[in-house]
């Protein structure tokens, strides 16, 4: 708490102690709710580390976003990569010191399901072992970041809990059942190609891929370039965030990320991105998507009119 409290000092030197007060008692509602537990900041700060290709920095990973150093740490938490994620993203903007990101993710494990599903088809003589399809419980986790000197999502408050599988089982993640892996995001919306996409290449920050496959910070990192929150001409990797919108009058969650891995019978990873009331499209959403089978990408996008 001391140590949270020493940093916001710093990150609001421009505001009121009343603005001040105000977002701290946000963070500890927003961290400390619904059995979420605290955690230790230098410990999840050493698994950010471990990932980051720039240690030798001023600041490691100053350049990435809070919502990639979020999955960072959620997907390094989780042995399973049979997951489907549900990542919401809430801020508050200060004038002077920009904008406080309050991000939940939701990491479900589908190993066990899967593997009880090809078991009653196959039998179990049949079927790979339960560490083949992957290990780990259902995890929540909540995080609060904010740029602070050269930093763009300094880490200022994290906690996690366990979700019982009765409780995953009535989850919902975007519009689909959390541990049925049947639905596929090609449900989501009305989707079209986007054939012109010609992203930039940009020095790594942190392990790209796995297994052959985007890891699923980086294919948050490619449609936060798609979309314009972040900027990787030159060469260079930088989260920009976004204008505020009409959604952001309080940390109430404006954006969504969905991520479905490997649930199907290639290797996959099958990501959206669902912008809620972005500047010139108020009322509105836009989607944009990621899907890559076997190594090969696909890019659509999608609006949901007023």
């Amino acid at each position: 708490m001391i140590r949270i409290v020493a940093t916001l000092a710093v990150l609001l030197g421009g505001t009121t102690l009343a603005t001040a007060q105000d977002i701290q008692a946000e963070i500890e509602a927003f961290t400390e709710a619904d059995g979420f537990e605290r955690l230790d900041l230098d410990l999840i700060e050493k698994v950010l580390l471990d990932q980051f290709f720039d240690v030798g920095e001023i600041a490691p990973g100053g350049s990435i976003g809070p919502i990639e150093k979020a999955l960072i740490v959620a997907t390094a938490e989780i042995p399973s990569v049979r997951t489907r994620t549900a990542l919401s993203y809430g801020e508050i903007v200060t004038e002077e010191d920009g904008a406080v990101s309050f991000i939940e993710v939701r990491h479900y494990n589908l190993g066990p399901a899967i593997r009880a599903d090809l078991i009653e088809a196959y039998g179990e003589g049949d079927v790979a072992d339960e560490e083949a399809f992957g290990m780990g419980d259902h995890m929540a986790w909540r995080f609060v970041f904010q740029p602070l000197m050269g930093n763009s999502a300094a880490l200022i408050d994290v906690s996690n809990k366990v979700i019982p599988e009765k409780s995953a089982a009535k989850h919902d993640c975007d519009g689909r059942p959390c541990l049925d892996y049947g639905p596929s995001l090609d449900e989501m919306a009305d989707w079209e190609p986007m054939t012109d996409i010609a992203l930039p290449d940009w020095e790594p920050l942190y392990p790209q891929s796995e297994g052959g496959l985007a890891t699923p910070a980086f294919a948050v990192s490619q449609l936060a370039v798609v979309g314009f929150w972040a900027n990787a001409e030159g060469g260079d990797y930088q989260w920009t965030g976004s204008e505020p919108s009409e959604a952001e009058a309080d940390a109430a969650p404006f954006r969504f990320i969905s991520i479905d891995r490997n649930l199907g019978n290639e290797d996959a990873i099958d990501t959206v991105w669902r912008e809620v009331a972005p500047i010139g499209y108020e009322g509105g959403e836009v989607l944009f998507r990621r899907a890559e089978v076997g190594g090969q990408v696909s890019w659509m996008q999608a609006w949901d009119t007023p």
